[in-house]
């Protein structure tokens, strides 16, 4: 980046045009001691909370502008409320970063709306988009620190938040300080903005600081100098000017500009609370008629309006409407900065905006729209803009040029991989339009947007909602996209089924009618999603046989990807393996690079059953590809439970932890179609191995209600716990004809594993006999639940368990089968139950206690070096029989390991992971993996409240000096 100039700092922060700054010591003494840890390496981040009128934006500026002064590089990036572009506030940063990269056609130009063509997802991906943003970022601090300021991100959408969050998250060891300024209050607090802060908080380096109103003492300062009052009497006036303005200073700074204007003095101003309405209407009352429309024109516009499009529109000669612009500057309502005029603050715009007559602020709307039409090239920001101002022209008769830039603006943003801010413009244009034929296609474009942004509930109301009022086509084509957001969140396939039978009677049954073909396949998947799985069946084969007639490989790949999901046995497993490939096959050659994330998964799902692990990396990469290429959320959750699949079974429970919380996040984006159950087995699976279930144990009393709660995940609960009695009465009560439910469904190899487990345990000899033919269906290959809810390992495992309880020779072999399995799959977890239960069944045969004795020995290994307290606790039952009295090796408090210990005393004394790697001489990613361990045990939110644990339990050294 040599050569590159950065950014000058904005006009508007120019001393000249900088309000007076007061206050704020201990924001200001915070902020630099987050500017020490980030010339340190460490990337830090600041939410500057408030609601409006706090000075966030003032604050932000102030310090932005002192960083500057001292060479650190600052990007300035900036949201607006009325159709901002979808990656706001990055845009100008991006921009910046294109002059700095040189790299005019690469990802970051997607970013910022230079992408050319038609595409969709072009040679970028929603992640690639996100990961050059990173890296350019990560370039530039290297030369030197840069700041990130990032003002009112409530008004940033889905698109600009994750980009937000994928950026801290990828920075920690970056000299980067963002600083993000934000509203607190309704209604721009908004659950998205919420959500993105509370993910971001539990990094290190994250923090809040809302500002609270300007303390007395402050606003006397203020007075002071602003007001020149003497020192006594600015001191009795701020206590007034405390009690009407709360201490906002916006709304101080306007109360004492309003007194000014009026010749009185903030301390003889009337004592009731004031609002920035009141005080800009007051002041429009003082004006002419050229002056206040010429100022309602500057709001139209925008908050920050250019000279050339005010004198273009206004009514008024040039002469007049420069001359209003100056008395509104003068009267503070407006401030120049350069070749522009921009509102002192959002709220004074709103408040001009809102006192207009509706019609003429619809008139002048229109104007502008005008004007910004006949000139100016074309570009993404343009289109967003007219779009704006013709839909807020409407009433008066701008809705056909209203819905046709916000669909152009909706097309520019799915093809941006901004397919939320996508969603939301189509629905703005279809409630614009009177056409219901051209209304129905604008729905189906707004639900296929949020189909692929992940809210598929909203996606089945506007797909409904057009299979029930559109003509015959319009209706199939709704039910087809009702039945693909259902499946993706799991949802029970019966309404779709009924749409789409519904809608494939209106319409004649054409073979070669590709959308009847896509309604079959659809069907077919839809049935399998009700168990009727024969019939589901014959549909998806019929709807490939008639693509595959057609030639079309589009065609071809939607049957072959709804038929992934008609049979979901082991015996089914092979065919459906000749499918996925046969269609990730396709998705290369063709470039559709949507049928990838099927394809993959299924791929993954057998490769796991199967016992393939190198097929099973191939297929979890390729599902990454998948959701990085299309920005399909759904996908990169797919592709996070394959992870924490693999995580678990390698014993990586910290990771496998962490992982699970993504997943938990991940899934509240989907809306009321959330994964939280999927989450609890998941997090389960983690706590039982970990030994972490007796924090809930005060919880349960045994006498739960199995009708409302999952009845096999409380039965595994029961198992864990011990409690016995409890468990017994719930075995029978599943095995009291009430397993049918769960059979043929996705969770049956979960239901069947915790069965197996409870049984066992209890040594209940029928209900194992009951269990053993279940199982035999599964031999010689891994048991997987759901999108890898829960991976067992080896069935064979469970299947010599079972025969060993019974007395059956077959035990032996089925054991040594499973080892052999789980070895193959390296999964180090289910390798050391194999070992176990291989050493419990030859105890019980009376095999040599040598024998017992080195299988004991080979499981406690993994298991004491990554904290399997299952895996010790059944080795405990075994140990005594094989006479091999190994002591334990002392661990510190939560089961921390004597490693995880020493970690934890070089985080709490404040070292980074490539510290701790060079200190402790291992890799960074044992590090990584060392930290999240602690954090899953001590229940430490970040590496602070890690370093306070420690402290807490006496684990800092005397040499440490308590740090």
């Amino acid at each position: 980046m040599s050569g590159w100039t950065p950014p000058a700092l904005p006009a508007r922060w120019s001393p000249a045009a900088r309000p007076l700054f007061v206050g704020r010591r201990a924001e200001l003494d915070c902020l630099e001691s987050l500017w020490t840890d980030v010339t340190g390496g460490a990337r830090q981040v600041a939410f500057l909370g408030g609601e409006p009128g706090a000075g966030k934006s003032r604050l932000l500026a102030e310090f932005c502008t002192l960083l500057h002064g001292r060479g650190a590089t600052v990007l300035l990036g900036s949201c607006v409320a009325e159709l901002g572009p979808p990656y706001q506030p990055f845009v100008e940063p991006v921009e910046a970063l294109l002059a700095a990269t040189g790299d005019a056609d690469g990802p970051l130009s997607r970013l910022v709306g230079r992408a050319g063509g038609d595409d969709v997802a072009g040679n970028d991906t929603r992640r690639e988009l996100y990961d050059a943003a990173v890296d350019a970022v990560r370039a530039l601090a290297r030369e030197a620190p840069v700041v990130l300021a990032l003002e009112d991100l409530h008004w940033s959408g889905t698109a600009g938040l994750q980009m937000l969050g994928h950026l801290v998250e990828r920075t920690a060891e970056c000299r980067l300080l963002v600083l993000a300024t934000h509203r607190t209050t309704a209604p721009e607090r908004s659950a998205a903005l919420t959500g993105t802060i509370a993910q971001l908080y539990r990094l290190d380096g994250v923090r809040r600081l809302d500002l609270a109103g300007l303390a007395t003492e402050d606003i006397a300062e203020y007075l002071c100098a602003e007001a020149r009052l003497p020192t006594h009497r600015a001191r009795v006036a701020a206590t007034l000017l405390r009690d009407r303005t709360g201490g906002n200073p916006f709304l101080l700074r306007e109360v004492v500009r309003e007194g000014a204007g009026r010749g009185t003095l903030p301390d003889a101003t009337a004592a009731a609370p004031v609002s920035v309405r009141d005080m800009v209407a007051a002041r429009l009352d003082r004006l002419t008629e050229p002056e206040r429309q010429t100022l309602e024109l500057a709001a139209v516009v925008g908050e920050e309006t250019d000279l050339g499009t005010v004198l273009a529109i206004s009514a008024w000669g040039a002469d007049t409407t420069l001359a209003a612009l100056d008395t509104a500057v003068a009267f503070g309502l407006l401030e120049a900065t350069g070749p522009a005029f921009r509102f002192p603050h959002s709220l004074a715009r709103q408040a001009v905006l809102d006192l207009m007559p509706a019609t003429r602020r619809a008139r002048d709307h229109l104007r502008v729209a005008g004007v910004l039409e006949s000139s100016g090239a074309a570009s993404e920001r343009r289109t967003q803009r007219l779009a704006h101002h013709y839909a807020q022209g409407a009433v008066l008769g701008s809705a056909d040029q209203a819905v046709r830039y916000l669909a152009e603006a909706a097309e520019a943003a799915s093809r941006s991989l901004a397919h939320e801010d996508a969603a939301r413009w189509f629905e703005q244009a279809a409630g614009l339009t009177e056409d219901p034929e051209r209304r129905h296609r604008v729905l189906l474009s707004a639900a296929g947007a949020h189909l692929l942004g992940g809210d598929f509930a909203r996606a089945r109301t506007l797909f409904e909602e057009v299979a029930t009022t559109a003509g015959p086509r319009d209706r199939l084509e709704a039910a087809i996209g009702y039945e693909a957001a259902s499946w993706r969140p799991g949802l029970p396939g019966h309404g779709a089924v009924q749409m789409l039978t519904e809608a494939l009677r209106g319409v004649p049954h054409d073979p070669a009618d590709p959308l009847y073909v896509r309604a079959l396949a659809g069907l077919g998947r839809a049935l399998a999603f009700t168990g009727a799985t024969e019939q589901a069946d014959l549909f998806g084969r019929r709807a490939l046989d008639l693509a595959r007639a057609q030639g079309d490989d589009r065609l071809v790949g939607a049957a072959l990807q709804a038929g992934l999901w008609i049979g979901l046995r082991p015996a089914d497993a092979p065919a459906k393996l000749v499918r996925a490939i046969e269609l990730c096959a396709l998705a290369h050659r063709t470039g559709e690079l949507g049928h990838l994330g099927p394809a993959a998964y299924w791929r993954g799902h057998i490769c796991y059953l199967q016992g393939d692990p190198a097929g099973l990396g191939e297929a979890h990469d390729d599902l990454v590809r998948m959701a990085r290429a299309t920005g399909e959320a759904f996908f990169d959750y797919m592709a996070g439970c394959v992870r924490y699949g693999r995580q678990f079974a390698a014993g990586d429970l910290a990771g496998a932890d962490r992982t699970c919380t993504e997943l938990l996040e991940f899934g509240e984006a989907f809306g009321t179609d959330d994964t939280e159950g999927s989450s609890a087995v998941q997090t389960f699976m983690v706590r039982r191995e970990s030994g972490a279930l007796e924090r809930v144990r005060p919880l349960i009393t045994g006498t739960e209600s199995p009708e409302g709660h999952w009845a096999p995940g409380l039965l595994a609960l029961y198992t864990e716990l011990g409690l016995h009695e409890p468990a017994d009465r719930l075995l029978r009560w599943l095995f009291d004809g009430r397993l049918a439910p769960h059979e043929g469904t996705a969770q049956w190899p979960c239901v069947l594993a915790f069965l197996t487990e409870a049984a066992l345990q209890r040594e209940d000899e029928a209900a194992l006999r009951t269990l053993r033919p279940m199982l035999a269906e599964y031999a010689g290959t891994n048991l997987v639940a759901g999108q890898f809810v829960a991976v067992f390992g080896s069935a064979d495992r469970y299947l010599g368990m079972v025969d060993s309880a019974l007395g059956r020779s077959s035990a032996e072999s089925l054991l040594a089968a499973a080892l052999e399995m789980d070895s193959r799959m390296g999964a180090t977890l289910h390798r050391a139950h194999s070992l176990v239960a291989l050493a419990a069944h030859l105890r019980r045969a009376g095999a040599p206690a040598g024998r017992v004795a080195e299988l004991v020995e080979e499981a406690r290994g993994p298991a004491e070096e990554l904290g399997l307290a299952r895996v010790l606790r059944a080795l405990a039952a075994v140990e005594p029989a094989a006479r091999v009295p190994t002591p334990r090796p002392a661990t510190g408090p939560a089961g921390l390991t004597a490693r995880e210990t020493e970690v934890l005393r070089l985080v709490a004394a404040g070292l980074l992971n490539r510290e701790i790697s060079a200190r402790l001489v291992i890799s960074e990613n044992t590090v990584a993996n060392h930290v999240r361990s602690i954090l899953a045990k001590t229940g430490a939110g970040n590496r602070t409240q890690a370093a306070l644990y420690a402290a807490s339990h006496g684990l800092l050294a005397a040499s440490d000096g308590m740090q």
